[in-house]
């Protein structure tokens, strides 16, 4: 019983490890950003960069995220424009050319929850007139939450195509530390029809939950759902991700077996034990009438008996023991996995059934006769 318990706890206590681990390892990785992008498919010869679709391949994903637990999604359009800030300074550029990027920047954030925003909007949406600023941006032409800015679509030519440049004031100043801090945000719908791309997207972002497996499969999903649109998966933060949560499963997988395994002889050493001990029982028994088969019936009962309790007690020892290595070596609040209780139990009654199957076979060599005369 004592082994049992053990054997239970230490699988119980990996387990329900693995099984957080594996869930805040997956929401540790969202910080990364997107791990799939939808593009327009691009014909040969042409520019990737000219290419828009429509904005009804959101409509359809909306449609499709039911299928797809936990996706997220955020649309995004890229034009090149021209941004001066409002009053202007003759100290400072008259303008600068940049990419403005209209989005739902709520659903991009939550894309990225590693952005700072400096400035009052916290996670609320951009509104109509309101704009986010880069860093860089912000500090070449002095801007501060607040500001305002002009901002106008260059057209290819030399002038903007906007003949009067609308002003944006200033919501936030984005600070990541990546090609976000040279650009500008605004709503989706607000730079649509500034560029004169109403209905039309450069991209959708995505973040897809689970292991590499898992999104590969959802990758294939939404490329039948979408045609003729790319589905491209973002391979460093796929592989990444797969590559830690394999190499975290392989080490519990494998600890739980070898424990097991260990376990397992301490088991079958205890019930060898225990058949000859009562080597004069079984000979009792089986003078009385009783058959082979009963008597290995019966070991085999307490064996699954004993199994049975030890993996519920060593469930509850093992959910104690997970949580508190949690707290110490991860500093974080560990989550009952209860899919675990009947995997421990059902290996545990497994485990003790099997180490208890060998002992038994001593059963069939007890000789009535012998064994009460005291030989």
């Amino acid at each position: 019983m004592g082994s049992l318990l053990v054997g239970a706890a230490v699988a119980a206590a990996l387990l329900n490890l693995y099984g957080d681990v594996r869930r805040k390892m997956t929401q540790e990785f969202r910080a990364y950003g997107a791990n799939v992008i939808l593009a327009p498919a691009v014909a040969p010869g042409t520019s990737p960069g000219a290419t828009v679709m429509d904005e009804q391949v959101v409509n359809q994903l909306k449609s499709g995220a039911r299928r797809l637990k936990g996706l997220t999604f955020a649309p995004v359009l890229h034009v090149v424009a021209r941004v001066k800030p409002v009053p202007s300074d003759p100290r400072l550029p008259e303008f600068q050319n940049l990419v403005a990027v209209g989005t739902d920047f709520a659903a991009l954030r939550s894309l990225y929850p590693g952005w700072r925003i400096q400035g009052a909007m916290g996670n609320a949406a951009l509104g109509l007139g309101e704009c986010v600023v880069g860093a860089h941006v912000a500090t070449r032409l002095h801007l501060a939450p607040g500001g305002s800015v002009e901002l106008a679509v260059a057209g290819g030519g030399p002038e903007p195509i906007s003949a009067s440049p609308p002003e944006f004031r200033v919501a936030g100043i984005l600070s990541t530390g990546g090609a976000e801090d040279d650009r500008v945000f605004l709503d989706l719908g607000s730079l649509q029809r500034l560029a004169g791309l109403e209905g039309k997207i450069s991209l959708v972002e995505l973040s897809l939950p689970g292991e590499g497996a898992e999104i590969e499969r959802g990758v294939q999903v939404l490329a039948r759902t979408l045609p003729g649109v790319e589905v491209r998966p973002v391979h460093q933060i796929v592989e990444s991700q797969g590559r830690v949560l394999e190499t975290i499963r392989g080490l519990a997988v494998s600890l739980t077996a070898l424990i097991l395994a260990i376990i397992g002889l301490c088991v079958m050493a205890t019930m060898t034990a225990i058949v000859l001990e009562r080597r004069k029982d079984i000979g009792v028994m089986k003078a009385l009438g009783a058959s082979d088969q009963l008597v290995m019936g019966l070991f085999l009962s307490e064996g699954a008996g004993l199994g049975l309790a030890g993996g519920v007690a060593g469930f509850a020892l093992g959910a104690l023991l997970a949580r508190e290595l949690a707290r110490r070596l991860f500093d974080v609040s560990l989550g009952l996995s209860w899919w675990t209780l009947p995997l421990v139990v059902l290996m545990s009654v497994l485990l003790a059934g099997a180490a208890t199957l060998l002992p038994v076979r001593i059963v069939r060599g007890v000789e009535p006769a012998v064994v009460l005369k005291g030989e």
